[in-house]
């Protein structure tokens, strides 16, 4: 991967909000103009669902492959604006740049609210769904962008389907991000009238401080979220208290950024589960199925990777319980060194 650096995110970002028209933008993605337009007139995706582990199923809105391919070149430069404007309480979905800053990880974005008394959660429900294309047209016909309407509408299209932002588009994330722009300035606005500390990690919201918030601040923080047009999940609206234990994101936050102890029984469970009975019995236990689907056992071995490599970014490349898991993982998975490098702390 070519290394990003702040300077050329500044230049893309000029280029792209400089853009008069469809053609311009083929001509910017490097794209010809006729199959350009064919593809997002054409555009179709396809839908599939993948278990949770936690049970329940989540629905995949896969583009074809042309679509996909405009979304990845036209994500660089829409990360590139929102890069030189996004405020700082965001870190889910905003790229590592080598600009001499801290990198947005989901780490990072815990450490905010060390050692804090009082720690508020918000998840957003049905997050990039909520957005509609009309959203993201709109999002490009005013500031920074003031594009043509023909343009937004282009950009809307190759983006969008079912009249909205679907769950698998490369350009998602960073539109959700440019969506909720709004949203964090309003909500950096109170956490800074209160004293409080705010931070965004995709559609998890986190409020911190040493002072309990009252009904009535809560009141406006629920107000201003509906007034983006988001719909809270109050199942996992939750006020938590240093008395006990403390989570931003799956990660504990009391004293250190930590992990539960019951995330890492649960993977070693699992790994112990395929050695025992084989991948395909795991994969019905881990999933909580009753019939084999060759997806999930695919996505099983991936699935304890990425949270094998979560242990690590919050404990350290050093650490020992991450370095068993990484050796009883490999028995089934050779891991690549070079995408699970790891700052040891």
């Amino acid at each position: 991967m070519k290394e990003r650096t702040f300077s050329k995110y500044i230049i893309d970002a000029f280029q792209f909000k400089e853009l008069k028209g469809a053609y311009a933008l083929s001509e910017l993605l490097k794209i010809n103009f006729s199959p350009f337009i064919q593809e997002i007139e054409k555009a179709s995706y396809t839908e599939f669902t993948i278990p949770k582990a936690t049970g329940g199923k989540r629905t995949i809105e896969a583009p074809n492959q042309n679509i996909l391919f405009i979304q990845k070149r036209l994500n660089h430069y829409l990360q590139a604006v929102y890069y030189t404007i996004k405020p700082d309480a965001v870190y889910g979905f905003v790229p590592s740049v080598y600009d001499g800053y801290s990198p947005k990880t989901i780490v990072t974005n815990a450490e905010n609210h060390l050692n804090k008394k009082y720690l508020l959660n918000i998840d957003l429900k049905d997050f990039f769904h909520s957005i509609s294309a009309n959203d993201v047209r709109s999002i490009f016909l005013t500031a920074p962008f003031n594009f043509s309407e023909d343009l937004s509408t282009c950009i809307a299209l190759i983006c969008c389907w079912k009249k909205r932002l679907p769950m698998g588009a490369a350009t998602s994330p960073v539109l959700s991000n440019l969506y909720c722009l709004p949203l964090d300035r309003q909500l950096i606005k109170w956490a800074k009238k209160y004293s409080v500390t705010y931070t965004r990690y995709a559609d998890d919201l986190t409020f911190s401080s040493d002072v309990k918030l009252d009904e009535e601040q809560i009141l406006e923080v629920r107000k201003i979220i509906t007034d983006a047009n988001f719909t809270i999940n109050e199942r996992k609206f939750r006020m938590q208290s240093s008395f006990k234990k403390q989570t931003v994101t799956g990660i504990k936050v009391n004293v250190k950024t930590n992990v539960d102890r019951r995330y890492i029984r649960n993977i070693r469970a699992a790994l112990h589960d395929i050695k025992k009975n084989g991948i395909e019995k795991a994969s019905l236990n881990y999933y909580k199925q009753k019939k084999i689907d060759e997806r999930m056992v695919k996505t099983l071995l991936l699935s304890i990777r990425g949270k094998v490599n979560f242990i690590g970014q919050v404990r350290g490349a050093d650490d020992l319980i991450y370095q068993k898991l990484q050796r009883d993982l490999s028995v089934f998975l050779p891991i690549s060194k070079n995408k699970n490098k790891l700052k040891k702390k």
